[in-house]
């Protein structure tokens, strides 16, 4: 009787696709103003809305600008208008469908994690900029539409939607 020899070769990728999957863990990614600086005090200014007192400094300030306040009014009240909360709230579906098309490619090491989380930032801060230059209530007060020519309450020159940052970690 004849003895028949087979080699096997082991084409198993599951330990290096549970490797590249369990990275995930650890990894995060941002998308917002994550730095402290004017853009974000400005963001978080219009995210959560303000009362700011008036000072007699700032009330001939704006009488000098052309805005004369009421001598009853204390304060001046920028409206919520929440565009990261909403924006993400709802977007998350698309991010989520993004999510499906870039997995297969991370689990084949095509893609890296890093890579993954940025593609997902990055569209996630897309939409979020579409919704805050679309957004349009509560509208602006008319000086403030006098002054910069414009009724969109978060666009004037660009600089708050464009400088939302993406950070992944």
């Amino acid at each position: 009787m004849a003895k028949i020899r087979v080699n096997f070769k082991d084409n198993n990728r599951i330990p290096e696709i549970v490797a590249n999957i369990s990275k995930t863990r650890n990894k995060k990614a941002r998308v917002g103003y994550i730095r402290n600086s004017d853009m974000a005090m400005i963001a978080s200014v219009h995210e959560f809305g303000c009362r700011i007192e008036v000072t007699e400094k700032m009330r001939n300030y704006l009488a000098a600008q052309g805005l004369h306040l009421k001598k009853d009014t204390k304060y001046i009240i920028i409206p919520e208008r929440s565009f990261l909360r909403t924006g993400v709230d709802l977007h998350e579906k698309s991010v989520y469908e993004k999510a499906k098309e870039l997995i297969s490619d991370v689990i084949e090491g095509n893609v890296s994690i890093d890579l993954f989380y940025e593609e997902l930032a990055k569209e996630l801060r897309g939409k979020i900029q579409e919704y805050a230059i679309d957004l349009d209530n509560p509208v602006n007060h008319p000086f403030t539409i006098e002054r910069k020519g414009s009724s969109n309450p978060l666009v004037d020159s660009g600089g708050l939607i464009g400088s939302m940052e993406v950070e992944v970690e």
